[in-house]
């Protein structure tokens, strides 16, 4: 199954990538204490972005800025508000620096790979959320400055963590899980 949050600012992109990914002791995100978050997507791929994602890189794509050099690539917006045609009170929110999307495989799919230790089933499911980010991208679309409408882009940047429940924390709710933060 597939979740996908509303917008995030920069500063909550910021504080979930801290909070969720930045301690592997205490966070089931985690494999032999390492947090293995990957980049994904031709933009990422484009920019040099393979592998391991680094914390500067991250910080700095969630502010809209080139994640290598810090070059500012957008504007930002601040949030605001303001009366709509209509005379209803409109907020708009800051930048949006990205989604979270959650892969989550079925209970049956968890309890085999994690209570019966197959790791086939495992990457079955790493494997299959990379061929879904493969297809949802060529739908990707951005506004390429002002208020012009969107363009397809078919490119994105994805820093994703494959997930797999600790039991010693959390043995009564096994869970694979995929979280992917589409920026």
């Amino acid at each position: 199954m597939l979740t996908i949050s509303k917008p995030l600012s920069a500063g909550q992109a910021q504080s979930y990538h801290a909070e969720e990914f930045g301690n592997a002791r205490e966070n089931y995100y985690t494999e032999a204490d390492q947090i293995r978050g990957e980049w994904h997507g031709r933009l990422a791929e484009q920019w040099g972005l393979r592998g391991e994602v680094r914390e500067e890189h991250f910080q700095r794509l969630s502010e809209g800025q080139y994640p290598i050099t810090g070059e500012q690539l957008i504007r930002h917006q601040a949030a605001r508000e303001y009366m709509n045609r209509y005379g209803e009170k409109v907020s708009a929110m800051e930048h949006r620096a990205g989604w979270d999307a959650t892969f989550s495989a079925p209970k049956s799919v968890s309890l085999t790979a994690l209570v019966g230790r197959d790791d086939r089933v495992r990457e079955a499911h790493r494997e299959s959320v990379g061929v879904a980010l493969d297809e949802l991208e060529r739908y990707v679309q951005a506004r390429i400055g002002g208020n012009l409408p969107a363009e397809t882009t078919g490119k994105w940047i994805v820093s994703g963590i494959d997930v797999q429940r600790n039991f010693a924390a959390l043995a009564y709710l096994p869970a694979t899980e995929t979280n992917e933060l589409i920026q």
